[in-house]
């Protein structure tokens, strides 16, 4: 909920999954990776100034200015970039989407999608546990349930290992990352790309699992 080519790899997949949707029926369900470990607890950071550590002032520089590629790419998407946004601890806002997950994908897929518009676009901290239930209650969540994950100390523990698996087992490094398999192939290997994959990348993706449901 950190990375702003979450969302702009988020519209990729959506488009294909659009130019797909009469050959197959798709489910999303979003899993944790933090995109730096490094921010936990209630510490905040202006994006900026974390970025010109981890890549350099030049980087800083052209993110303030909007010169980046993300800014192209996501103005043909129809998204725009708050740069004045904070770095938080984004462990809550996971918990959230995980409990939103266990309501419904449909419930989780509305949230992930409040919660990019909150964080890149209005610049909301969503470290924030009052911005999070704001958000929670908008997409007609559970307060209180809401407020409950989000405290969840064994929820925290498994979103940790769902992150380091991540990390470790796959090697995922960019956000975001996919997964694609057909549901009830045990034996399938998912197809993995991140976020720099076209949507003609994915439809092709696609169509590979497609082609293989339809042999077997």
């Amino acid at each position: 909920t950190v990375c702003a080519w979450t969302w702009v790899g988020k519209r990729y997949l959506e488009a294909a999954m659009e130019e797909r949707k009469d050959q197959a029926e798709f489910k999303v369900r979003w899993r944790s990776v933090f995109l730096d470990e490094k921010f936990m607890g209630d510490k905040t950071r202006p994006h900026l100034e974390w970025l010109a550590e981890e890549y350099g002032q030049d980087v800083a520089d052209l993110m303030r200015d909007k010169k980046l590629s993300l800014f192209s790419m996501g103005k043909e998407k129809g998204l725009d970039f708050d740069t004045s946004r904070h770095m938080a601890d984004s462990t809550r806002s996971h918990c959230l989407i995980h409990y939103a997950g266990s309501v419904s994908l449909d419930k989780q897929g509305e949230l992930v999608e409040l919660l990019l518009k909150k964080h890149f676009i209005e610049a909301v901290d969503l470290g924030s546990v009052s911005n999070l239930l704001q958000a929670a209650k908008e997409v007609g969540l559970d307060v209180d349930a809401s407020k409950a994950a989000m405290e969840d100390e064994t929820l925290k523990q498994q979103i940790m290992s769902e992150h380091r698996k991540a990390r470790d087992d796959l090697g995922v490094k960019g956000l975001p990352f996919f997964e694609v398999f057909l549901e009830g192939d045990s034996n399938g290997i998912p197809r993995s790309f991140s976020h720099d994959q076209p949507t003609e990348s994915i439809i092709a993706v696609f169509d590979q699992l497609t082609s293989k449901a339809t042999k077997s």
